[in-house]
């Protein structure tokens, strides 16, 4: 082999990596463009989790209760949603809750907080579509359209934690993400 015809075979090898990462970037640009134009809009927001300890909503959509929270959103920028488990707990966890509630609303935020009744048909296929195996625990929704859920130890911290964190999260196609 002469060094012509080595020079000319890392030159193809380089070309065609090139070539490679330009495609993975154009459809990378084009799949992020198709799902910013089916972002939901503001007013009607669909449930989807970008959180500390949250968990994909999706296909909650067609469920009852999650249709009947769109007259919800006319008046609040928040709503709270507490999956009850046991009595004492579930006690426990609704102070929790109003206590957090109270402080989002000094914080001048609109809030309804709900809870889900465990007779509630919907209620064991929404556990397990949101993927929850602990009792109770709290979905907190944003009018932007982004959930968070807390499990486990419901604390005025994680709550307050997750309001936080979805108030400052953009839907990409809503408008607030500087676009």
């Amino acid at each position: 082999m002469t060094y012509k015809n080595i020079q000319w075979w890392k030159i193809a090898v380089c070309v065609l990596g090139v070539l490679m990462i330009a495609g993975a970037v154009t459809y990378t640009l084009i799949t992020r463009t198709s799902a910013s134009s089916a972002a939901p809009a503001t007013g009607s927001p669909a449930l989807s989790a970008k959180a500390a300890n949250a968990s994909p909503l999706g296909g909650t959509g067609e469920m009852k209760w999650v249709t009947d929270l769109n007259s919800k959103w006319a008046s609040n920028d928040f709503i709270v949603v507490v999956f009850p488990g046991n009595d004492d707990l579930t006690g426990k966890a609704n102070e929790t809750v109003k206590s957090a509630a109270e402080k989002m609303r000094e914080a001048g935020t609109a809030v309804e907080v709900m809870t889900l009744s465990s007779a509630d048909p919907e209620f064991q296929s929404t556990l397990d579509r949101l993927a929850i195996q602990k009792l109770p625990s709290v979905l907190v929704l944003a009018a932007t359209g982004q959930g968070a859920i807390v499990k486990g130890d419901i604390t005025e911290t994680k709550l307050l934690q997750a309001y936080l964190t979805l108030q400052k999260t953009c839907v990409p196609g809503s408008g607030c993400c500087g676009q």
